[in-house]
C-alpha cells in the first residue's frame, strides 16, 4: 500500500485536516461604493502556468504517476491540486506563491516499487516547467542485522515549513522497494523534517528501525544497517489476567513525530521482544487485554516515553493488565 497526502496546518499536530479553497475574485461591497455607484473589486492575484513532465526509470514519459502540488505561502497558500494527463506531461495554472510538489511514480515489471520525488520549495512567480525523473531516486535501504528477517511495513513522513506554515507528506509501504529523491533548490535551513520507520520480523523478535533528521532538502536515498550493538532491546511482559492464560495485543510506536506503528498479538503470560533504534527517540506501548467474554470491552493501558539505550535491555511489565 502506498499513500501520499499533504496536510496543511498552523500547529504541529500529527493529524491535520486538508483544507482547499476555490480561487476567485472577491467583490468588496460592504455597502461602500466609489463615485458613479460601481462596486470596487479586489484584483485577482496573478496566475502562472506550471508544466510538469514525468519520466520513468528508463527516461521515457509515463502516465503511471500521482502528483500533488500544495500551496505553502503567498496568494496560493490554500491551493491543493492533483494535475494529471496520461501522456506524462500536464499543465495547471496557479496563483503566485510558495508550493510543495510531491510525485509518486509506480514502476512496473518484476522489480516494481515506488519512486517518491519531493520538491519542498517551488516558488511560482513565472511560468515554470518541472521535470520529475524517476532515475534520480535512490533506494531506502533500512534493514536489521538478521538476514532471515521479513519486511512487515514502513512509512516515510515529511514536514515542510515556511513562513509559519507547514505541510505534511507521507508514504506508507508494505514492501522494501521505496526509492526517494529531492527535486529542485534547497529550502531554508531546517525547513524539512523527515522521519522513516521500518518494521521487520525474525521469528519471535520484531525490529523497529527508525531514522529522523532535519535539513533544507528532502532525502535522496537512505541506507541504515544497524549492527547488533547499535540496537536496544525492549521487552513487553504481559501477565495472565486473574492467573489464567489469555490473549493481549501489544502496539509499539515512536513517541515523536508522525509515524506508523506495529501491532502484534501476545499469549499471556508472555513477553514480546523488540529490537529498536535508539536514535528514533523514546517509544510508546499500548497493551490491550482481550475480554474473556464477548460482551466485555477490552482494557487498554499505555506506557509512554520509554527511553532505550544501545546494547541495554528495557522491560515494561503489565501484570494482570493493572501495573506497569
Amino acid at each position: 500500500m502506498n499513500t501520499s497526502s499533504p496536510f496543511p496546518s498552523s500547529s504541529p499536530s500529527r493529524r491535520s485536516v486538508l483544507r482547499t479553497a476555490t480561487f476567485g475574485a472577491v467583490v468588496a461591497a460592504a455597502g461602500l461604493a466609489p463615485a458613479g455607484g460601481a462596486f470596487a473589486a479586489r484584483r485577482t492575484p496573478d496566475t502562472y502556468s506550471l508544466t510538469i513532465t514525468h519520466l520513468d526509470r528508463a527516461g521515457r514519459p509515463t502516465g503511471a504517476y500521482a502528483t500533488t502540488v500544495s500551496g505553502l505561502s503567498g496568494p496560493g497558500a490554500e491551493e491543493s491540486v492533483k494535475p494529471y494527463d496520461p501522456s506524462g506531461t500536464v499543465t495547471v495554472r496557479l496563483p503566485r506563491g510558495r508550493y510543495v510538489l510531491d510525485s509518486v511514480l509506480t514502476a512496473g515489471g518484476d522489480g516494481g516499487g515506488t519512486d517518491w520525488i519531493v520538491r519542498p520549495r517551488l516558488d511560482l512567480d513565472r511560468d515554470t516547467t518541472v521535470t520529475v525523473d524517476a532515475r534520480t531516486a535512490r533506494p531506502v535501504d533500512v534493514r536489521p542485522p538478521a538476514r532471515t528477517a521479513a519486511f512487515l511495513h514502513g512509512g516515510m513522513f515529511l514536514r515542510i515549513t515556511h513562513d509559519g506554515a507547514e505541510r505534511f507528506l507521507n508514504q506508507v509501504v508494505d514492501a522494501p522497494t521505496l526509492r526517494v529523491a529531492h527535486l529542485g533548490p534547497a529550502a531554508e535551513p531546517g525547513a524539512v523534517r523527515q522521519w522513516y520507520d521500518a518494521y521487520w520480523s525474525a521469528g519471535s523478535v520484531r525490529y523497529a528501525l527508525g531514522h529522523t533528521g532535519t535539513s533544507a532538502r528532502a532525502l535522496t536515498g537512505l541506507t541504515v544497517h544497524p549492527s547488533p550493538p547499535q540496537l536496544a532491546t525492549l521487552l513487553v511482559h504481559g501477565g495472565a489476567p486473574q492467573g489464567a492464560p489469555g490473549t493481549a495485543t501489544v502496539d509499539l510506536l515512536p513517541s515523536e513525530g508522525p509515524t506508523v506503528g506495529l501491532s502484534r498479538p501476545l499469549a499471556t503470560p508472555g513477553t514480546a521482544t523488540y529490537l529498536v533504534t535508539p536514535e528514533r527517540g523514546t517509544w510508546d506501548v499500548v497493551y490491550t487485554v482481550r475480554p474473556s467474554t464477548p460482551e466485555a470491552p477490552p482494557v487498554s493501558h499505555r506506557a509512554e516515553g520509554i527511553r532505550v539505550r544501545a546494547g541495554a535491555t528495557t522491560t515494561r511489565s503489565f501484570d494482570d493488565a493493572t501495573r506497569l
